[in-house]
């Protein structure tokens, strides 16, 4: 059985606590985290790795055909399904509407290791959600 504290690891968080030192985040929070920033990175930004990232935000205005939604779905599972916390992931829906991109929803049903199935939630074009 996989220890579930070490599979989904446990990185700092860049905002002070109480006590003035950095926090931490760690488990599904930290998954979805990693998984965000995987979601905004633009493929072929990061030099140690081309491949790295979805690149969602190349996506934002352009039409919200079904064929778009469809590809770019594709692509998110593919990218998500490289992380290694990641075991599988089972769907993906890309909610948009034309009129208002930062309303644009990304709903991941996902398996990481040591935990069952869930549902992550990201808004990528709003800009509270990081």
């Amino acid at each position: 059985m996989v220890d579930i504290s070490d599979a989904l690891k446990t990185d700092i968080f860049l905002t002070m606590n109480s006590s003035g030192d950095l926090s931490q985040i760690n488990g599904l929070a930290n998954l979805k985290r990693a998984l965000f920033r995987r979601l905004v990175t633009v493929p072929g930004t990061l030099v140690h790795r081309p491949t790295y990232g979805v690149g969602v935000g190349l996506y934002q205005n352009a039409p919200s055909s079904f064929s778009m939604q469809q590809k770019l779905a594709g692509i998110i599972q593919e990218q998500f399904e490289l992380d290694p916390r990641v075991q599988s992931v089972t769907s993906v829906a890309v909610n948009s509407e034309n009129e208002s991109p930062q309303l644009t929803k990304i709903i991941v049903t996902l398996t990481p290791i040591g935990y069952t199935e869930q549902q992550m939630s990201f808004t990528p074009f709003n800009e509270a959600n990081t």
